[in-house]
């Protein structure tokens, strides 16, 4: 197989795997809560991935996700959306941070909306070159 033809269709299997997640993680009906960035870690092909904890029922759950251009560090909190039937599948939300000047009650199972003060604090989504904004209203 020519490299163009390897390089085209690494291009292509990436695209439908991420398509495939996507369906795969959008068929849970999610919940929301406040995690916290517990560290990083960075591979050679994939990017920098944070991990992060949330506490659901009484559990702590842990998580990665992948960082792209927002900032993170240790200790500092976001909003964590997580399936209501299935925990594990859970993604951080960098672009709604915290302030730790934001007093907040978190119920145990999480919330059905981020809450409306939480919104406020919403960065610009910039995945996808600033494009994430345009398809997803949330």
């Amino acid at each position: 197989m020519k490299e163009k033809n390897k390089i085209l269709l690494s291009i292509l299997l990436g695209f439908v795997g991420f398509f495939l997640w996507n369906l795969y993680y959008d068929s849970y009906e999610k919940l929301y809560t406040v995690g916290e960035v517990i560290g990083k870690s960075s591979g050679l092909k994939s990017g920098t991935s944070v991990q992060f904890q949330f506490m659901h029922n009484g559990k702590r759950i842990e998580g990665s996700s992948w960082q792209g251009s927002y900032a993170s560090k240790k200790g500092t909190r976001f909003i964590v959306e997580f399936g209501k039937e299935k925990v594990s599948v859970s993604s951080i939300l960098l672009y709604y941070p915290i302030p730790n000047s934001l007093e907040i009650e978190i119920p145990i199972s999480g919330w059905l909306e981020i809450p409306d003060e939480i919104k406020k604090q919403r960065l610009k989504r910039k995945e996808i070159f600033g494009l994430m904004e345009h398809f997803h209203k949330d």
